[in-house]
């Protein structure tokens, strides 16, 4: 990293800006909505939510707006009036949509949501009675996710407001993956014709080579076989209970019990949000785990290969070292 790029990751209001920026540049396209928009999981549990959240008469804010699909949602589930805010000139894009769309009751706004204080006609600040996002990054947090959320909540949500989802659950589990998918280190492959690379480990001479061979490895669809053990959220929170990103603990040491002889291939991450205030077994859940139907989320593997039999205990440590930037994180197995 260098100078400037440390100067800034050691700063939290200037991170806070990079991420800012970032996501107006990673969603500023009409094609990564049309990737959203396809996810019939991620539409399917925010339609199901909103529609049965929010009441007829309530003030909606929608955080990040996009194409405007949850204010959208929101309007026609009988919100009186909707907040459509969106930091990105495609805010203009959901504008356009809400007019083809016959929607009058709902206000395009192009701002930092953390700048953006709703003003009623008599000039007094509006509360929310429900605030729509959907800020979730591959691991959850990456998107700026905990600062906007608790912004809002503190400044202007409404006594008893909701935020939709505000619980979630973030997963770290070791995994096995399918033989055609698993990526061997280059010192461990299965090579025909009895050739053996395995003097890389220790070479001087691919010693230079080895820093861009990466720890970290995005899954492909369809790649993991199974979880070693039963999965179980290393953390677990509610936006409207927590005081703070401190409230979030770095660093978590886990065990699983392996259920099956299996070749570890490493620690996989995601989440679940959850919309529900209730705990009801119909509680709506959106999951991005790699054993589940496909979403637009993806799934980050820390590779940690090692093989476990049945019964064995496998303890690893999660150390999340810069919250939003799940490049930073650690994972490391102890025995």
């Amino acid at each position: 990293m260098g100078a400037a790029a440390s100067k800034v990751a050691g700063n939290d209001k200037l991170m806070s800006i990079a991420y800012d920026l970032m996501n107006e540049t990673n969603f500023g396209g009409i094609a990564e909505h049309e990737e959203m928009l396809s996810d019939s999981v991620r539409v399917g549990a925010y339609h199901e939510a909103i529609h049965r959240a929010v009441k007829p008469g309530d003030v909606v804010l929608d955080l990040g707006t996009g194409t405007g699909l949850l204010a959208f949602m929101a309007a026609k589930a009988g919100a009186s009036k909707v907040y459509a805010v969106e930091h990105s000139d495609f805010i203009e894009v959901a504008k356009e949509l809400g007019a083809a769309n016959g929607f009058t009751n709902i206000e395009f706004v192009q701002a930092n949501s953390r700048e953006f204080t709703p003003i009623d006609d008599a000039g007094n600040p509006v509360k929310i009675d429900v605030v729509l996002h959907e800020q979730m990054g591959d691991e959850l947090f990456n998107e700026n996710m905990i600062e906007n959320l608790l912004d809002l909540r503190d400044r202007l949500l409404a006594p008893g407001g909701r935020i939709l989802p505000s619980k979630f659950r973030l997963f770290a589990e070791p995994v096995s993956l399918k033989k055609e998918f698993r990526v061997h280190r280059i010192w461990e492959m299965p090579l025909p014709d009895g050739l053996d690379f395995r003097v890389l480990k220790d070479s001087p001479v691919a010693e230079p080579f080895m820093a861009g061979r990466p720890e970290q490895l995005w899954l492909r669809a369809g790649a993991v076989e199974s979880t070693v053990g039963r999965p179980e959220p290393v953390l677990e929170f509610d936006v409207l209970e927590i005081a703070g990103p401190d409230d979030l603990i770095a660093t978590h040491r886990v065990e699983r019990t392996a259920t099956a002889d299996a070749l570890v291939d490493g620690v996989a991450v995601w989440f679940e949000a959850v919309f529900d205030s209730d705990t009801g077994d119909d509680q709506t859940t959106l999951t991005t785990s790699p054993l589940a139907p496909l979403t637009s989320w993806g799934n980050r593997m820390f590779r940690a290969e090692t093989g476990v039999r049945t019964g064995d205990t496998l303890s690893f440590f999660l150390h999340m070292e810069n919250l939003v930037d799940a490049s930073t994180w650690q994972v490391g197995l102890e025995s």
